[in-house]
Protein backbone atom coordinates (compact mmCIF):
# COMPACT_ATOMS: atom_id res chain seq x y z
CA UNK A 1 0.00 0.00 0.00
CA UNK A 2 2.85 2.38 0.80
CA UNK A 3 4.43 1.77 -2.63
CA UNK A 4 1.12 2.40 -4.39
CA UNK A 5 0.64 5.61 -2.40
CA UNK A 6 4.12 6.79 -3.36
CA UNK A 7 3.53 6.29 -7.09
CA UNK A 8 0.12 7.94 -6.77
CA UNK A 9 1.70 11.01 -5.15
CA UNK A 10 4.26 11.27 -7.98
CA UNK A 11 1.72 10.90 -10.79
CA UNK A 12 -0.69 13.36 -9.13
CA UNK A 13 2.14 15.89 -8.70
CA UNK A 14 3.07 15.62 -12.38
CA UNK A 15 -0.54 16.11 -13.39
CA UNK A 16 -0.86 19.23 -11.22
CA UNK A 17 2.23 20.75 -12.83
CA UNK A 18 1.46 19.96 -16.48
CA UNK A 19 -2.37 19.68 -16.19
CA UNK A 20 -2.90 17.41 -19.20
CA UNK A 21 -2.07 13.68 -18.90
CA UNK A 22 -1.18 13.57 -22.59
CA UNK A 23 1.39 16.33 -22.07
CA UNK A 24 2.84 14.53 -19.04
CA UNK A 25 3.27 11.40 -21.17
CA UNK A 26 5.09 13.26 -23.94
CA UNK A 27 7.37 15.17 -21.55
CA UNK A 28 8.37 12.06 -19.59
CA UNK A 29 9.09 10.14 -22.80
CA UNK A 30 11.53 12.89 -23.86
CA UNK A 31 13.65 12.47 -20.72
CA UNK A 32 16.85 10.35 -20.94
CA UNK A 33 16.97 6.96 -19.17
CA UNK A 34 13.21 7.04 -18.41
CA UNK A 35 11.90 7.70 -21.93
CA UNK A 36 8.91 5.65 -23.11
CA UNK A 37 9.57 3.00 -20.43
CA UNK A 38 8.36 5.36 -17.75
CA UNK A 39 5.90 7.36 -19.86
CA UNK A 40 3.66 4.49 -20.96
CA UNK A 41 2.79 3.03 -17.53
CA UNK A 42 2.18 6.55 -16.20
CA UNK A 43 -0.10 7.27 -19.17
CA UNK A 44 -2.07 4.08 -18.48
CA UNK A 45 -2.37 5.03 -14.80
CA UNK A 46 -4.08 8.27 -15.94
CA UNK A 47 -6.65 6.25 -17.84
CA UNK A 48 -5.24 6.89 -21.32
CA UNK A 49 -6.01 3.99 -23.65
CA UNK A 50 -3.06 1.73 -24.59
CA UNK A 51 -3.00 2.79 -28.30
CA UNK A 52 -2.92 6.49 -27.37
CA UNK A 53 -0.36 5.89 -24.62
CA UNK A 54 1.85 4.19 -27.21
CA UNK A 55 1.32 7.06 -29.67
CA UNK A 56 2.15 9.86 -27.18
CA UNK A 57 5.19 8.04 -25.81
CA UNK A 58 6.46 7.18 -29.29
CA UNK A 59 6.12 10.78 -30.49
CA UNK A 60 7.78 12.20 -27.38
CA UNK A 61 10.74 9.82 -27.42
CA UNK A 62 11.21 9.87 -31.21
CA UNK A 63 11.10 13.66 -31.56
CA UNK A 64 14.53 13.87 -29.92
CA UNK A 65 16.22 11.44 -32.33
CA UNK A 66 16.93 13.91 -35.18
CA UNK A 67 18.61 16.30 -32.74
CA UNK A 68 20.47 13.62 -30.77
CA UNK A 69 21.95 11.88 -33.81
CA UNK A 70 23.38 15.19 -35.00
CA UNK A 71 24.32 16.88 -31.74
CA UNK A 72 24.71 14.44 -28.82
CA UNK A 73 28.21 13.17 -29.63
CA UNK A 74 29.64 16.64 -30.40
CA UNK A 75 28.18 17.84 -27.09
CA UNK A 76 29.69 14.93 -25.15
CA UNK A 77 33.07 15.53 -26.82
CA UNK A 78 32.85 19.19 -25.85
CA UNK A 79 32.16 18.18 -22.24
CA UNK A 80 35.25 15.96 -22.27
CA UNK A 81 37.37 18.98 -23.20
CA UNK A 82 36.16 21.14 -20.32
CA UNK A 83 37.84 21.20 -16.91
CA UNK A 84 34.68 20.85 -14.84
CA UNK A 85 32.86 18.17 -16.86
CA UNK A 86 35.86 16.34 -18.34
CA UNK A 87 35.21 13.08 -16.47
CA UNK A 88 31.49 13.22 -17.28
CA UNK A 89 32.14 13.61 -20.99
CA UNK A 90 34.84 10.94 -21.15
CA UNK A 91 32.79 8.40 -19.17
CA UNK A 92 29.65 8.88 -21.26
CA UNK A 93 31.58 8.79 -24.55
CA UNK A 94 33.38 5.57 -23.58
CA UNK A 95 30.04 3.97 -22.67
CA UNK A 96 28.59 4.90 -26.06
CA UNK A 97 31.73 3.68 -27.82
CA UNK A 98 31.67 0.26 -26.14
CA UNK A 99 28.05 -0.27 -27.14
CA UNK A 100 28.70 0.80 -30.73
CA UNK A 101 31.65 -1.59 -31.12
CA UNK A 102 29.29 -4.57 -30.86
CA UNK A 103 27.51 -3.26 -33.95
CA UNK A 104 30.49 -2.00 -35.95
CA UNK A 105 32.56 -5.12 -35.26
CA UNK A 106 30.25 -8.15 -35.62
CA UNK A 107 31.21 -11.34 -33.85
CA UNK A 108 33.90 -13.26 -35.69
CA UNK A 109 33.67 -17.02 -35.90
CA UNK A 110 36.92 -18.80 -34.94
CA UNK A 111 37.98 -21.12 -37.72
CA UNK A 112 38.90 -23.98 -35.38
CA UNK A 113 35.77 -24.05 -33.26
CA UNK A 114 33.07 -22.66 -35.52
CA UNK A 115 29.89 -24.72 -35.69
CA UNK A 116 28.02 -25.15 -39.00
CA UNK A 117 25.23 -22.92 -37.66
CA UNK A 118 27.67 -20.16 -36.76
CA UNK A 119 29.30 -20.40 -40.17
CA UNK A 120 25.91 -20.11 -41.87
CA UNK A 121 25.09 -17.05 -39.78
CA UNK A 122 28.39 -15.45 -40.73
CA UNK A 123 27.74 -16.20 -44.40
CA UNK A 124 24.31 -14.58 -44.21
CA UNK A 125 25.81 -11.47 -42.59
CA UNK A 126 28.25 -11.16 -45.49
CA UNK A 127 25.32 -11.03 -47.93
CA UNK A 128 24.17 -7.76 -46.33
CA UNK A 129 25.86 -4.47 -47.05
CA UNK A 130 27.87 -2.86 -44.21
CA UNK A 131 25.25 -0.13 -43.81
CA UNK A 132 22.42 -2.67 -43.64
CA UNK A 133 24.25 -4.66 -40.94
CA UNK A 134 24.74 -1.47 -38.94
CA UNK A 135 21.10 -0.46 -39.40
CA UNK A 136 19.89 -3.85 -38.19
CA UNK A 137 22.29 -3.64 -35.24
CA UNK A 138 21.05 -0.19 -34.21
CA UNK A 139 17.43 -1.26 -34.74
CA UNK A 140 17.83 -4.34 -32.53
CA UNK A 141 19.69 -2.32 -29.89
CA UNK A 142 16.87 0.23 -29.54
CA UNK A 143 14.02 -2.27 -30.03
CA UNK A 144 14.90 -4.29 -26.90
CA UNK A 145 13.45 -2.24 -24.02
CA UNK A 146 16.26 -2.56 -21.49
CA UNK A 147 17.96 0.16 -19.39
CA UNK A 148 20.20 2.42 -21.52
CA UNK A 149 19.00 1.00 -24.85
CA UNK A 150 16.55 3.76 -25.69
CA UNK A 151 16.54 6.62 -28.17
CA UNK A 152 19.21 8.67 -26.37
CA UNK A 153 21.84 5.93 -26.26
CA UNK A 154 20.68 4.47 -29.57
CA UNK A 155 21.15 7.82 -31.33
CA UNK A 156 24.70 8.13 -30.02
CA UNK A 157 25.47 4.54 -31.02
CA UNK A 158 24.01 5.14 -34.50
CA UNK A 159 26.18 8.25 -34.89
CA UNK A 160 29.30 6.33 -33.82
CA UNK A 161 28.67 3.66 -36.46
CA UNK A 162 28.99 6.47 -39.04
CA UNK A 163 25.76 5.53 -40.74
CA UNK A 164 24.38 8.16 -43.12
CA UNK A 165 22.07 10.47 -41.20
CA UNK A 166 18.79 9.31 -42.76
CA UNK A 167 19.68 5.62 -42.24
CA UNK A 168 20.65 6.23 -38.62
CA UNK A 169 17.40 8.10 -37.99
CA UNK A 170 15.29 5.39 -39.64
CA UNK A 171 16.98 2.66 -37.56
CA UNK A 172 16.49 4.47 -34.26
CA UNK A 173 12.86 5.43 -34.92
CA UNK A 174 11.92 1.94 -36.16
CA UNK A 175 13.55 0.35 -33.12
CA UNK A 176 11.76 2.82 -30.85
CA UNK A 177 8.41 1.86 -32.38
CA UNK A 178 9.02 -1.80 -31.56
CA UNK A 179 10.22 -0.95 -28.03
CA UNK A 180 7.21 1.25 -27.24
CA UNK A 181 4.88 -1.44 -28.60
CA UNK A 182 6.48 -4.11 -26.39
CA UNK A 183 6.29 -1.87 -23.33
CA UNK A 184 2.63 -1.06 -24.03
CA UNK A 185 1.76 -4.76 -24.36
CA UNK A 186 3.61 -5.59 -21.16
CA UNK A 187 1.84 -2.84 -19.22
CA UNK A 188 -1.53 -3.82 -20.72
CA UNK A 189 -1.13 -7.48 -19.72
CA UNK A 190 -0.10 -6.48 -16.18
CA UNK A 191 -2.47 -3.52 -15.82
CA UNK A 192 -3.36 -4.53 -12.24
CA UNK A 193 0.27 -3.97 -11.23
CA UNK A 194 0.82 -0.68 -13.03
CA UNK A 195 1.83 1.17 -9.84
CA UNK A 196 4.52 -1.40 -9.17
CA UNK A 197 5.74 -1.15 -12.77
CA UNK A 198 6.05 2.64 -12.42
CA UNK A 199 7.93 2.23 -9.14
CA UNK A 200 10.24 -0.45 -10.59
CA UNK A 201 11.12 1.74 -13.56
CA UNK A 202 11.81 4.65 -11.22
CA UNK A 203 14.11 2.50 -9.05
CA UNK A 204 15.96 1.20 -12.12
CA UNK A 205 16.45 4.77 -13.35
CA UNK A 206 17.87 5.81 -9.96
CA UNK A 207 20.22 2.80 -9.91
CA UNK A 208 21.45 3.62 -13.43
CA UNK A 209 22.12 7.24 -12.44
CA UNK A 210 23.97 6.20 -9.26
CA UNK A 211 26.07 3.66 -11.21
CA UNK A 212 26.93 6.34 -13.77
CA UNK A 213 27.93 8.79 -11.03
CA UNK A 214 30.20 6.15 -9.44
CA UNK A 215 31.83 5.46 -12.82
CA UNK A 216 32.40 9.17 -13.34
CA UNK A 217 34.01 9.50 -9.90
CA UNK A 218 36.27 6.47 -10.44
CA UNK A 219 37.01 7.22 -14.07
CA UNK A 220 40.64 7.62 -15.08
CA UNK A 221 41.42 9.67 -18.17
CA UNK A 222 43.62 8.13 -20.92
CA UNK A 223 46.40 10.57 -19.94
CA UNK A 224 46.33 9.36 -16.34
CA UNK A 225 46.44 5.70 -17.41
CA UNK A 226 49.46 6.39 -19.64
CA UNK A 227 51.26 8.08 -16.75
CA UNK A 228 50.50 5.11 -14.48
CA UNK A 229 51.83 2.69 -17.12
CA UNK A 230 55.05 4.67 -17.38
CA UNK A 231 55.48 4.62 -13.61
CA UNK A 232 55.02 0.84 -13.44
CA UNK A 233 57.56 0.36 -16.20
Amino acid sequence: MLLCSLTQIITDALLKVFRFPELVTVIISVLPIVEARGAIPIALSYGISPPLALLYAFIGSSVMAPILIAALLPFVKWLSRTRVFKKVGQTIYEKFEKKSQKIVEPDKVPETSASPGAENAAAKRKLLSPDMRKMLGVFAFVAIPLPLTGVWTGSAVAALTRLPYHKALASVVAGNLVATSLITLLCWFFADYIDYIILAIGIIAIIVVIALIIKIILHKSPETEKDNDKETE
